[in-house]
This record gives structure tokens, sequence and C-alpha cells, in this order.
């Protein structure tokens, strides 16, 4: 299964010049379908807000500080958790085979990483086990739990759309399953990433 779910993610390439990368924030979010680019965790499930992060940091290129092609939309977790680190410190070597990143809105992210059936984040070469381990520790996160109630909200979306043709006793328990899920998105997003 893929990190991003059924989202492909490309940057749009028709977006004019902005002299400040902040001005970018809508475009991305298109762009990356309201998701982290890296985790794919959902804006809807967490209140630590999205960010715009520099793919290759400001610190190893500030020539690309307002270059949309660089920039991810990315959970405040992750943007945190990969900050500025670029192990090759070269703007145009993304990783040397063993360390480093790869752009999530490329095909090549997907030969990297994946979820396996239950949720959680795998790496499958050794670049992928950089970022799962090391740069964004989704190991050490709750990848697992955040993907269930993902999942469950996507769910309740889809019931929510067929609820007219549900009985009385059908409505009743979409209607305690909807507070459920309600409370324990609270719950765990208010406490965790």
């Amino acid at each position: 299964m893929r990190i991003h779910g059924e989202y492909i993610i490309n940057r749009s390439l028709d977006v004019p010049l902005k002299p400040n990368y902040k001005d970018y924030l809508n475009e991305l979010r298109n762009d990356f379908h309201y998701i982290c680019g890296y985790c794919g965790k959902s804006e809807m499930v967490t209140t630590k807000g999205f960010e715009i992060d520099h793919f290759v940091p400001q610190k190893v290129n500030i020539g690309m500080k307002n270059s949309y092609s660089n920039l991810v939309y990315s959970c405040f977790t992750c943007n945190r958790k990969k900050s500025s680190k670029w192990p090759t410190n070269d703007s145009n070597l993304h990783n040397n085979s063993n360390e480093g990143f790869v752009d999530p809105a490329s095909n090549e992210y997907d030969n990297h990483l994946s979820r396996d059936k239950d949720g959680n984040i795998k790496h499958h070469t050794n670049v992928g086990k950089y970022m799962c381990e090391i740069a964004f520790k989704f190991d050490m996160r709750p990848i697992l739990e955040i993907w269930k109630i993902m999942e469950l909200i996507n769910n309740k979306k889809r019931l929510a759309q067929m609820r007219y043709l549900l009985t009385r006793d059908e409505l009743i328990h979409y209607i305690e399953l909807d507070e459920d899920i309600c409370k324990l998105q609270k719950i765990f997003f208010e406490k965790c990433e």
C-alpha cells in the first residue's frame, strides 16, 4: 500500500513565481491533497497544523527558498523531524544511495517507502530506512494509529452519504459510531501529533 493511499502527489507546473514561499500555501495544499507529503497524515486528524517544508533545506541552497518545485506540504511533526537534515550537502544530490531523501512528489518515493496492510510505514531501501528510522522516525511515532483513525473518518464520511438508506436502528448505531469517532479523534490528536 502507498504512503499517500489513493492520492497521487504532483506539483502543478503552471504556478506563477511568488516573492515569498509562504504565498504558495494554497497551491501546495491542493497539489498535496491536504496530506503530509512525507507521512501521508491528513489535515483532518491533527491539531498541530501543517507547514511548508523546503525539500532541499535553505542552508544547503538559499537560491531554492522560493522555488515551488522545492516545497513540500508537511505536517508539523515531519517538518520538525526533517529540519535541515541533508546528508549529501549538495542540493543536486538528494541521497547517496544510503542516506538522504526522496521527493514525495516523485514517482520514486513509492520505491523507498510504503505501508504494510495495517498502515505502518515500512522501508524497502537504505534511503527508505534512513527516512523511516533516522530522519522522520516513523518507527517511533503513532503512524499506525493515525492511519487507522484516518480510515475510520473516511469510512464515516462514506457512511454519512448513505445514512438516508439506513433503518432506524442502523441510524442510531451510525450516530453512536459518529460520536465515538469524534471523541477518539479529539482525545488522540490533542495529546499526540
